[in-house]
């Protein structure tokens, strides 16, 4: 299937959120400009706490778990359409943190803050950050774009605010 991308499931969740969320991801990563290869080319991981939180003090030094790390390669399409996968990088989603932090209860409410995450993590892997304020915004222009693409509802944060 061209665009898919892969998934790795660690823990139980419904198999048609992950479907709809692979959907929704191909559409925002078209939205922000992937190609099929690149798209083709991005692995979620959907984990447990513990493993994110492992994973947290490992790679960004901090202690406990948090929703969702994005641990890009730099590599971009090289306009190949014939050739192999380019791989952006991986996507690792806390469950856990999804189930605590969606705004309303129940399959859809865990898919669309699973969405939110996960387009986070993408808009990393392409480069995108939120350390400071100008970043912010611009990451945050860049997330709306995909999950209008994804038929979500943008959600506030903080980085992305424009200072009153």
């Amino acid at each position: 299937m061209s665009g898919a991308l892969a998934v790795s499931v660690g823990l139980a969740v419904d198999p048609a959120i992950v479907r709809e969320l692979r959907r929704r991801l191909r559409r925002a990563g078209r939205r922000l400009g992937l190609s099929p290869r690149e798209l083709e080319g991005v692995a979620l991981h959907i984990v447990d706490d513990l493993a994110i939180a492992r994973l947290n003090r490992e790679h960004m030094g901090k202690r406990g778990p948090t929703d969702v790390l994005s641990f890009p390669t730099g590599e971009r399409d090289d306009g190949d359409p014939d050739g192999p996968p380019i791989f952006l990088g991986d996507i690792i989603l806390s469950w856990p943190a999804v189930r605590r932090q969606a705004r309303y209860a129940g399959p859809r409410g865990r898919l669309d803050e699973a969405t939110v995450l996960t387009i986070h993590g993408l808009c990393h892997l392409l480069g995108h950050d939120h350390r400071e304020r100008r970043e912010g915004r611009v990451m945050h222009r860049e997330e709306r774009r995909a999950l209008a693409a994804a038929r979500v509802a943008d959600i506030p944060r903080p980085y992305g605010r424009t200072p009153t």
